[in-house]
This record gives C-alpha cells, structure tokens and sequence, in this order.
C-alpha cells in the first residue's frame, strides 16, 4: 500500500520531528530507534513518519546508522544551521 504525503503533512511531521530529536538531544551519540520516532503522533501519521525521516536523511538533515535492533536516526552536526531555522 502506498502511503501518500501531502506538503502540509511532510512540513508539520517534519518540523514535529526535528523538535523532537533536538529536544531530546540526538546529536550523534543520542539516537532513536525508527519505533521510537513514531511514539507521540497519531495513528493516521504514523505510516508517514519514516518516510519523511527517510526524506530528511536524503536532504542531509538527519543521520541514520543501522544497529543490532533496526535504524537510529539523529540529527546532523553539519546542518545545524538549517535545523535551528527549522526549529524556530
């Protein structure tokens, strides 16, 4: 089934994203597990959450490195820049 995001959605899950990881301080060392990104929206949003991550690590904002237990995501050092404006 293909999960279809509407500009409106990829700019309110994205931004609820990155705020997420920075409150939390994934910088490198704190990550999460691509379950724990999901936790904290709701239900109709959840199948579109990793396919917004997986645009932002395209776009260099975040970073994914694979672990024992699937993906962690966290936020990129090098764009921290563009995250504040984000954010903000």
């Amino acid at each position: 089934m293909v999960v279809k995001v509407t500009k409106s959605d990829y700019i309110k899950i994205s931004k609820s994203l990155i705020r997420k990881l920075y409150k939390l301080g994934c910088w490198g060392k704190g990550s999460l597990y691509e379950d724990n990104l999901k936790d904290g929206f709701p239900s109709e949003d959840k199948g579109r959450v990793l396919i917004i991550a997986n645009a932002l690590v395209k776009q260099g904002i975040l970073c994914k490195k694979p672990k024992k237990y699937g993906f962690k995501y966290y936020l990129n050092l090098e764009r921290r820049d563009k995250i504040n404006q984000i954010i903000r």
